[in-house]
């Protein structure tokens, strides 16, 4: 399978608000994100996270601003930067192998679907479920399906909005290491948008933590330089530890107060961590 080639993306002073509010969903916000890069942006619900995700993807236009990658102006959707959403939204009357195809397909690529369809089979350890219909998989299994679909044109950018948040911790925690490893494997640019402190800590390289009213970010962690120095098989607890304490000084929130106000990411317990 060939490398894909991260992206560049520039946001410059960006700010959106919703015809429904006063309020802007984020305002004024810049950030540079380097090709290859794993980014976190994490917050409690109502920060714009999943706002500036959409305006990333070209999906929603923003009030102000703009966003670059390599150079050109988003000004909508393209196949260079796909996005994975809460649910799959894989076409029930499709098999499988199928469902993969609907990207070559739209694009009018499918002399290479044989090829492509079974690299990314492997890739996604699904190539025994390649005529299965995907009504009969699990979430998870069709979590994978729809990142083998997402993966099928080759982009520069893969957007992640909370795709396993629906997941049991197990099955989470085997596609968030997957997912990592194939975005690094292949170069990558990876977004993802979280309240989940464990994903972030797992699958970033930089975290942006973000407040509301209006949506911004107020602190970054870059947690290779947190890890640098730890012994690697303590690299999740040391990035875990380095995030809870610079979310709790940039919010002024404590997680464990969080815990019962259900206001941002919970604590919770090593044991379930490590699963």
């Amino acid at each position: 399978m060939s490398r894909y080639a991260g992206a560049h993306i520039s946001i410059k002073d960006v700010s959106h608000r919703y015809r429904s509010t006063m309020e802007p969903a984020i305002a004024d916000l810049s950030l540079e994100i380097e090709p290859s890069e794993a980014v976190a942006l994490i917050g409690r619900s109502g920060c714009g996270k999943s706002t500036l995700l959409h305006i990333i993807a070209g999906l929603l236009k923003p009030t102000s601003g703009h966003v670059v990658c390599d150079g050109r102006e988003v000004n909508g959707p393209s196949a260079s930067r796909v996005m994975m959403f809460q649910q799959p939204s894989l076409f029930p009357w499709l098999d499988v192998s199928q469902n993969i195809a609907l990207g070559l397909r739209f694009n009018r690529r499918m002399n290479e679907a044989s090829r492509r369809v079974g690299e990314l089979l492997e890739l996604v350890e699904m190539s025994s479920f390649r005529q299965r219909n995907v009504q009969d998989l699990s979430g998870g299994q069709q979590q994978r399906v729809a990142l083998a679909r997402s993966l099928a044109l080759e982009p520069d950018v893969l957007l992640l909005d909370e795709p396993f948040s629906s997941l049991d911790a197990f099955t989470r925690a085997s596609l968030q290491r997957d997912v990592r490893r194939i975005a690094r494997d292949r170069g990558i640019t990876l977004v993802l948008v979280t309240h989940d402190v464990n994903e972030a800590a797992l699958m970033a390289d930089r975290a942006m933590i973000m407040r509301s009213e209006p949506g911004r970010i107020v602190s970054a962690l870059q947690l290779n330089d947190v890890t640098a120095n730890s012994n690697p098989d303590d690299h999740f607890k040391v990035a875990r530890e380095a995030l809870i304490e610079a979310y709790e000084n940039a919010v002024g929130l404590s997680m464990g107060h969080a815990s019962h106000s259900g206001e941002s990411p919970t604590r919770q317990p090593d044991k379930a961590l490590a699963s």
